[in-house]
Parts: C-alpha cells; structure tokens; sequence
C-alpha cells in the first residue's frame, strides 16, 4: 500500500508540475509604431519676447490606435497647455498639424517644423548626447503669436531634470 501512495504522490506531482509549466507564454514585446519620436523632452518657450527662463516637459506618445502617421503632443499643462493629436511622419522625424483640437483648453493650434534630431542635444547635467526635439506652435486665442519650443530628451538622470 505505502508503495502505491508513493506512486499516486509522484504521479500528481509530476501532473500539477506540467500543468502548470505547459501554461507559459514567451511573448515577444513589441514597440509602439512612433517610438521613434515618442519620449519626454526639456524645453525652452520663446513667445518672441526671449525665452523662457526655465524648462517645461513635453511628452510625444502614440495614439490608442498606434498608427505611425498620428501622434499626441502633451505638455501636461506645464506651460501653455498644449495636447492635440497631431501628424508623425516617423521614417523622417517629424511632426506637424494645421487647426488641430487642443484637448486642455479647447482652441486650436498649428505646430510648424516639428522635428527630433537624434544625439544632437547635449544634457546640461550629465553632459550625456541626447535627441533634441524642435517645434513652433500657432494657438488660435493668441493671434499673431508664435510659440517657438526647443530642448533635449529626458536621459532619466536627476542633474538632467528640472
């Protein structure tokens, strides 16, 4: 008897064993289809009056349906308060949009020239190269105004945030 409990024992082992290594996935983790633009970035704002003196944060992120020809702009009301879903033209690095719906305070902007420029920025803390991102921004409640933003990718280094 002891001799078929042992074998029941091993047997169930080896069961729940299988059971439960016979359920892994190796699923292959994939990237966004803008994530060649996509990241937070440090910028400057120049109203054409000189820019300002300290540094708000940009996010570029893919939409919901992570297409690589539309991508949101976000500065999570830092500065003007700009979040719009605007072109990505990923294979050239850049980005664009004519009257589109600014989400925070609902007008509307242009955002003229925008582009990343990969290891083109130089991080002021760490020194560490790092994507410059550049762009001119048109809101419909400040007419003849244009917004000229500049600055560098996070490098995720403390002495490089402000």
């Amino acid at each position: 008897m002891k001799k078929i409990n042992t074998i029941v024992y091993t047997l169930l082992t080896f069961l729940v064993a299988v059971s439960f290594t016979s359920c892994q996935k190796d699923e292959k983790i994939g990237g966004t289809a803008v994530q060649s633009l996509a990241g937070e970035y440090w910028v400057k704002v120049d109203d054409g009056t000189g820019p300002t003196a300290t540094y708000s944060k940009i996010s570029l992120y893919n939409t919901s349906s992570n297409r690589a020809d539309s991508v949101w702009i976000d500065d999570s009301q830092t500065y003007y308060g700009l979040k719009a879903k605007i072109h990505a033209d990923v294979p050239s690095l850049t980005f664009s949009a004519t009257n589109a719906t600014e989400t925070y305070n609902g007008v509307k902007v242009t955002i003229l020239g925008g582009k990343i420029l990969k290891k083109a920025a130089t991080a002021p803390g760490s020194k560490l190269k790092t994507d410059s991102i550049y762009f001119k921004a048109q809101y419909s409640d400040s007419p003849g105004v244009t917004f000229t933003y500049g600055g560098y990718a996070r490098t995720g280094f403390d002495s490089d945030d402000h």
